[in-house]
């Protein structure tokens, strides 16, 4: 009877021991067999058994079961585990916490964690060229949770999102190269004009511009960045104190002198509506003037420049036509002359710029002006030639 009883027990001990999950051997067995829900479940006991989490070979299966649940072909196989990824990384780095630099163990961690980065790189790039880009997006997502500071990975990942027009997750990838101090160029110019055309925000934009400008100090769109944002911005002051400096370092800069001239026109505008400041308002139409011409001296054919000339000696004439034209008789008589033919050399300064800009680009609004200075000046053949093609621009517009 009491031999019985210690059979039974042996043969109970036995059965329980057989029952028991968490063998590793188990595990490795089952991976083979691609079994990987046996293999998942053995090995996820396996690492709560002291004995075997202590071994560096348990955390290597782990590393190596987890791996496969992630890369699998098979999406019910990646549903296994929604975090295969990020725990057949760790699991590779618990490896190499334990074992030396050169062992076995550590150097095939290292193969399988490049491996895992690899394949989510490799899949990504061959759907990215396919113009696929959630599908890119989503691989290189997957590539970041096994190298979440590399500096291409994270590139790719923001070039497909900016493609799929996916801005927020744009700006959290180039911004994270900022951080790291990885961004290019072009990643600065992207975040800028995300933050200015998408997100309306010129103040980020500002921010992100003086990064790019300490980054790369001899990248000029920066600077033309900052003087754009700094003129929305209605800081005007500091915009054209911007100008002046950069047109100091870059002198024959055709669109730096066309900014300072729109910036002193604008100025200048703002002023001649203040009572009291038409003094200081002519002086900077004035500068404005001058940097129209400079800029027409670097680059003849720039129509902005042309058309805005010629248009402010159509302004400045006015102040003295308006002047003669308030007279009463007898003040005309004493002053009107001299003051009209004041006006008509200002204005007859200003036809050539009007003439340019109307032969680089024919608008309507150009024609008009210029058939008037025409007419002011008594040159009625070329104010009637004028008019035959406002005519017949009019008329092939009610065509259409």
């Amino acid at each position: 009877m009491k031999k019985l009883i210690i059979i039974c027990l042996i043969l109970s001990i036995a059965s329980i021991a057989s029952a028991q999950k968490g063998s590793v051997n188990k595990a490795t067995g089952y991976l083979m067999k691609q079994d990987f829900a046996s293999a998942k479940a053995e090995i996820d006991v396996a690492v709560t058994i002291e004995k075997n989490a202590e071994k560096s070979k348990t955390w290597f299966e782990r590393g190596r079961i987890y791996q496969a649940i992630a890369t699998n072909a098979d999406p019910a196989v990646n549903a296994l585990d929604s975090e295969a990824i990020s725990k057949a990384k760790d699991s590779f780095l618990k490896v190499k916490s334990m074992e030396k630099e050169m062992a076995p163990n550590a150097i095939l961690s290292d193969q399988n964690i490049e491996s895992l980065w690899g394949k989510f790189i490799n899949d990504g790039g061959a759907v990215y060229g396919e113009e696929k880009f959630d599908e890119a997006y989503d691989n290189f997502v997957k590539a970041l949770i096994v190298k979440p500071t590399d500096s291409l990975t994270l590139l790719y990942a923001g070039v497909c999102a900016q493609q799929g027009e996916n801005y927020e997750n744009t700006l959290k990838h180039y911004y994270k190269l900022v951080e790291l101090d990885y961004a290019s160029v072009d990643v600065y110019a992207t975040l800028v004009y995300i933050e200015r055309a998408v997100n309306m925000d010129e103040e980020t934009a500002l921010t992100v511009v003086k990064k790019a400008q300490q980054k790369y100090p001899t990248e000029a769109r920066f600077g033309q960045e900052e003087i754009s944002i700094l003129i929305n911005l209605k800081r005007l002051d500091q915009a054209k104190d911007k100008l002046v400096e950069s047109i100091k370092e870059d002198p024959d800069n055709a669109n730096l002198h066309l900014n300072l001239a729109i910036m002193y026109d604008n100025i200048a505008g703002t002023l001649a509506d203040e009572s009291g400041k038409e003094e200081e308002a002519s002086k900077t139409y004035d500068l404005a003037l001058k940097e129209y011409i400079e800029t027409i001296r670097i680059e003849p054919d720039n129509y902005v420049a042309n058309y805005n000339a010629g248009a402010l000696y159509v302004n400045k004439a006015k102040q003295y036509y308006d002047q003669v034209n308030g007279m009463d008789l007898k003040t005309y008589q004493k002053e009107g002359p001299a003051l009209e033919k004041q006006a008509d050399e200002i204005l007859a300064k200003g036809i050539p710029f009007m003439e340019k800009a109307n032969s680089i680009k024919e608008e309507v609004d150009g024609l008009n002006i210029l058939m008037q200075m025409y007419k002011r000046m008594k040159m009625m053949d070329k104010a009637e030639n004028v008019l035959n093609r406002l005519d017949e621009l009019q008329a092939a517009g009610g065509a259409e």
